[in-house]
């Protein structure tokens, strides 16, 4: 009997909120996914995409803390085969990923398609590249985000994959259209087009649960990486295939996150207090708290008096305090001023086609405000061309500055 696990969107290195325990908690949820396929002693293991949170800038600790679990696998003797998503993906001009590094130190399987004067070549895995690689009697092919370009690539790939043992897998990190409106989505009509060549089709980048047919399978991610995920059914499956191919979707363990209302009519912190006491658990949650409350209390009100509270009664690991303040004249929530830059940015870009693309012009803003950075502004801006490139022309803000605006090609 074959069995597998199907994971993706581990996004190690992200310490969210700022917050170094909350790194350790998608580290968590990532050895403890390898495990689970250890003491099942499954015959590999997939992970379709965004296994890291940043293509680069990989601190020590988030690249130890992939090693270490990596090498539980290899010493079970269990293959790991991954397939690099938006976030794996390197800068536009480099060829080499962190998924390449653990591929070349035999930790892993970086299958990806490679390319020769425009034509793909499609090669086995030979330890250093290849796009499938046979596993007693099951084949793997993969293909990488290629963002835009992915229904084109998909067709291409399509066309050249051919069923071999028993069993064919189809891994890539792309959405499907339908699930969540994000970038990087295509009909899955493209993929059901490979039913007969392909027996399971392994997804990433959508970061909540969904099976189509019984031959599309997107497990979502490990963790929380943004609080509208709360509400997601999420995990990695886990498949036996004999005479039939059955799956059940694992929702692994995760960090708590308490979301509250709290209505204050009066700068009462011990009313708060006992508000508080209801949700004591002890588990060390991530606490995200919209207060309500007018205008002419809020100016009473110490904001980090309330966090002491928080802390004292609930010790979480984060507090965040959302306002929704209101008086008889009219009533709104009081935002910060980075989240209405960013929900301008949004609202901007969301009329040209060009996907989530906020952070990177936030981190353009940045760059050109402070001491300009012409091999920063150069990163920065081939990750938003990572998004918006076509196949023969990309725009070198550089050269153009030296033509006067003119489109370059590279």
């Amino acid at each position: 009997m074959l069995k597998f696990i199907h994971m993706a969107d581990v996004h190690l290195g992200y310490r969210q909120y700022n917050c170094d325990e909350r790194a350790v908690d998608f580290a968590q949820a990532f050895l403890d996914v390898i495990k689970y396929g250890v003491d099942k002693r499954v015959d590999f293991i997939l992970i379709a995409g965004d296994m890291f949170h940043k293509r680069s800038d990989i601190d020590p600790l988030t690249l130890t803390q992939a090693t270490k679990a990596l090498e539980k696998a290899k010493k079970a003797g269990i293959p790991v085969i991954a397939v690099e998503g938006n976030h794996d993906s390197p800068y536009y001009r480099d060829s080499y990923s962190w998924l390449d590094y653990l591929a070349r130190n035999g930790l892993l399987i970086n299958l990806k398609p490679s390319f020769e004067d425009g034509k793909m070549i499609v090669s086995e895995w030979d330890g250093e590249e290849g796009c499938y690689v046979d596993l007693d009697g099951v084949r793997i092919y993969g293909m990488k985000y290629y963002g835009a370009l992915t229904g084109k690539i998909l067709e291409d790939f399509s066309r050249r994959i051919r069923r071999e043992g028993n069993f064919t897998i189809f891994m890539t990190h792309v959405g499907v259209e339908g699930y969540m409106n994000i970038y990087g989505c295509i009909s899955s009509s493209k993929l059901h087009r490979l039913r007969g060549r392909v027996d399971y089709v392994a997804l990433g980048h959508i970061h909540k649960s969904f099976v189509e047919d019984d031959f599309i399978f997107n497990p979502g991610s490990l963790e929380t990486c943004d609080i509208s995920e709360l509400g997601f059914k999420r995990g990695f499956f886990y498949v036996e295939v004999d005479d039939e191919l059955r799956y059940r979707l694992i929702e692994n363990r995760r960090r708590n996150f308490l979301i509250l209302e709290y209505e204050m009519k009066s700068a009462d912190y011990e009313d708060f207090r006992r508000f508080l006491m209801r949700y004591k658990s002890g588990d060390r949650p991530v606490v995200d708290i919209t207060v309500r409350t007018k205008r002419s209390i809020r100016r009473l009100i110490d904001e980090e008096k309330m966090r002491r509270v928080v802390k004292e009664v609930i010790d979480p690991i984060v507090v965040r305090i959302r306002w929704d303040v209101e008086d008889s004249y009219y009533s709104a929530k009081i935002e910060s001023r980075e989240s209405i830059e960013r929900s301008v940015i949004r609202q901007i870009l969301e009329g040209y086609g060009y996907g989530n693309l906020v952070e990177e012009v936030i981190k353009l803003k940045n760059v050109f405000n402070s001491n300009f950075n012409v091999a920063m502004v150069d990163r920065i801006v081939d990750e938003i061309l990572e998004c918006v490139k076509d196949e023969e022309v990309v725009w070198d803000w550089r050269r153009s500055y030296d033509k006067g605006g003119k489109t370059c090609k590279r």
